[in-house]
């Protein structure tokens, strides 16, 4: 009766709510407390939401045996929960989950398939995606000469047959993406297929196509970027330019010159330029050599590397005196280049020494190192001693990009380095390279 009279009590009240609370949300409650196994048996539910929270939940969990049960669902009759299940098979990064992956690139809905080829991406690079699908891949697409996987990394080649089918999706955003995913896989094996996505009406997936090529195709499949250099899309064209110069296509050469010659006052003009150097092309000597008198600093260079990927060792004498002429440090450094690559290596002291430079200085040294081959490794070991640590770690990475492993024995006393960034190279490197000692050779 007092009750009644005065109202419940405060610790009633209290009681009161926690059970209308409780009754509220109860279904919420018994869902988060749901065990792993709960989760499993939850992607048979015959509620669709049900399905969904569940994938999600198991995605989360980083449990390896969540991958079977999650990949029997990516034939799922609601779009949500097949997308939900990609998301998850992503967030699990276990390669066992690829087959499910490869399925989804053929799933009816867009969103999935798009997803899918993020989702290999992410599991054979080892990069988290930014959440925007063409963004990530674009990313990696353009930031890297070559593929991006792991070192040695196998790729399953069913990724590559279902990245095909979708390199001819209906969305042309998809053939796009499809294509750049081709690239950073590196997949070689399907680069004919880069090269019919060449005709593709859209210049996007064209360009892509360009790209994806320049990481995985060879010289013979590039020359079908030759017309691509007169692409109605800037953006083709620039993508076009780098990529015969990349892969080495002799017979761009003319139809680069031309270009250079029409802009030759213009940034598309050394664009073009830089890629003729690279073609190897002898015929392009001449221009090279009146370019040597250029005032122009960076043509002077181009010139000076251009010819020298042409030229035999005759001409050393005549690098030597225009080596000591030169005032200009890049220059100079194409120089040292030049005549390494025709044979005299007393000249390879200045790029190594130039590894620890910042920006493109560095960059090209390197680049020249590793154009210079596996060849050079014999000079190389005693730089590995050098006073200054970027050389050690600079020289690290340059031997594990030759992939011998005789490198490993020079390697090995770097674990002990002074420097703890050496010491990381190092061992990467090492790593690489016993990698690459184990890889089965081809016809064993």
């Amino acid at each position: 009766m007092d009750w009644l009279k005065n109202g419940p009590s405060r610790g009633a009240l209290t009681g009161v709510l926690a059970l209308a609370l409780l009754v509220a949300v109860g279904p919420l409650a018994v869902a988060a407390q749901d065990s792993f196994e709960d989760q499993v048996a939850n992607l048979k539910s015959p509620t669709a939401k049900t399905r969904q929270a569940a994938a999600k939940a198991l995605g989360e969990s980083r449990r390896h045996e969540a991958v079977a049960p999650l990949s029997a669902l990516v034939r799922d009759p609601e779009p949500k929960v097949r997308l939900e299940v990609v998301l998850a098979l992503t967030n699990l990064r276990d390669l066992s989950g690829v087959p499910a992956l490869v399925t989804s690139l053929q799933d009816g809905d867009p969103k999935v398939r798009e997803q899918a080829i993020s989702a290999l991406v992410e599991i054979y690079s080892e990069r988290e995606s930014t959440g925007v699908t063409s963004r990530f891949l674009q990313m990696f697409s353009d930031e890297f000469k070559g593929p991006v996987v792991p070192p040695f990394t196998t790729v399953d080649p069913a990724v590559f047959q279902g990245l095909t089918g979708t390199l001819r999706d209906e969305e042309k955003d998809l053939r796009a993406e499809s294509a750049q995913a081709i690239g950073i896989l590196g997949g070689s094996i399907v680069a004919d297929h880069l090269v019919a996505a060449l005709q593709d009406p859209e210049s996007g997936v064209r360009g892509a196509a360009v790209t994806a090529l320049s990481k995985v195709g060879t010289a013979e499949q590039g020359k079908a970027l030759i017309p691509l250099l007169a692409d109605e899309s800037s953006q083709v064209r620039n993508r076009a330019i780098e990529a015969v110069g990349e892969l080495q296509v002799t017979e761009a050469g003319p139809a680069l010159r031309e270009l250079y010659e029409q802009n030759e006052r213009r940034p598309l003009g050394t664009r073009a330029l830089a890629a003729m150097t690279k073609t190897g092309d002898p015929n392009q000597a001449d221009l090279y050599r009146q370019l040597l008198m250029s005032t122009d600093p960076e043509r002077r260079r181009l010139a000076v590397e251009g010819l020298a990927r042409v030229s035999d060792p005759s001409v050393i004498d005549g690098f030597k005196k225009d080596f000591q002429r030169e005032k200009n440090d890049d220059v100079r450094l194409a120089y040292n280049f030049a005549i390494t690559l025709l044979g005299d290596r007393a000249f390879l002291d200045s790029i190594v020494l130039a590894l620890p430079d910042s920006g493109e200085r560095g960059e090209r040294a390197r680049g020249y190192l590793e154009e210079l081959g596996p060849s050079l490794s014999a000079d190389l070991y005693p730089y590995l001693q050098d006073q200054d640590p970027k050389v050690r770690a600079g020289l690290c990475d340059v031997l594990a990009e030759f992939g011998d492993p005789a490198a490993i024995q020079w390697l090995t006393p770097m674990l002990g380095d002074p420097d703890p960034d050496v010491v990381d190279r190092a061992n990467r490197a090492i790593q690489v390279l016993h990698r690459a000692g184990s890889e089965p050779t081809f016809g064993q």
